[in-house]
């Protein structure tokens, strides 16, 4: 029993292992640029042996998305499903999106450049998971709008114009280059301007107090 359960912390490592290795080589080189021996050989798994973890290098590209997807949308529904003002819940999705994405480069350069390179099949999967997303943030802009705190703007547009405004940041944003801007400070700065480009003067509270709370993205919701 005992040995049964080394085994599969040891195959989990595995997995994971690949998966890291895999997302950043498919970041830097691309996904047709990158083979199944690239990725063994800086895992240090036989190519054989990659084949026990996954059926497909297409497999492991569909993992890298919709598990980096998923962590991210369970995060983002307990904020939004959380009792705070709605104001205040934009703001900590804000915020936990932009340090969320912006922190895992690779991920997200794979997410905007690949989903081309997925099957069809989980190509749909993928977009579905998306319009989950823009459900979600489209909710939350009705809740605004309906306490007239919304500027009237379409919600579709406004979800889109977010998506795009924190997708992009794969193409400029790395911590290291941007001294004194982490994930983090960056999340702060994408609310500040997100905020009060569509809300109505007066409607948020002092956004400077909010840059005084640790994000509700990182923590349980009380």
């Amino acid at each position: 029993m005992r040995k049964g359960y080394k085994r599969s912390e040891a195959f989990e490592s595995n997995r994971r292992k690949i998966l890291r290795t895999a997302a950043a080589l498919f970041a830097s080189k691309g996904f047709e640029g990158t083979s199944v021996r690239n990725i063994a050989e800086k895992s240090g798994i036989s190519v054989p042996g990659m084949f026990y973890y996954f059926s497909s290098k297409e497999m492991i590209l569909f993992e890298i998305m919709t598990s980096f997807m998923d962590d991210a949308y369970k995060k983002m529904m307990a904020i939004h499903n959380s009792d705070i003002d709605p104001v205040e819940k934009l703001n900590e999705i804000c915020k936990f999106y932009v340090e969320h994405y912006a922190g895992h480069k690779n991920e997200l350069t794979i997410l905007v450049s690949e989903r081309k390179s997925l099957d069809p099949k989980h190509r749909q999967i993928c977009i579905a998971k998306e319009r989950d997303y823009v459900r979600a943030l489209k909710s939350l802009f009705k809740d605004l709008a309906d306490r007239n705190q919304l500027k009237p703007i379409n919600h579709s547009v406004l979800a889109f114009i977010f998506f795009g405004m924190v997708h992009w940041t794969y193409r400029w944003y790395h911590p290291k280059l941007k001294k004194g801007i982490g994930p983090n400070q960056l999340g702060r700065i994408f609310s500040e301007v997100f905020l009060r480009g569509i809300l109505h003067p007066g409607a948020p509270p002092n956004t400077s107090s909010f840059e005084e709370r640790p994000s509700l993205g990182n923590k349980p919701i009380p």
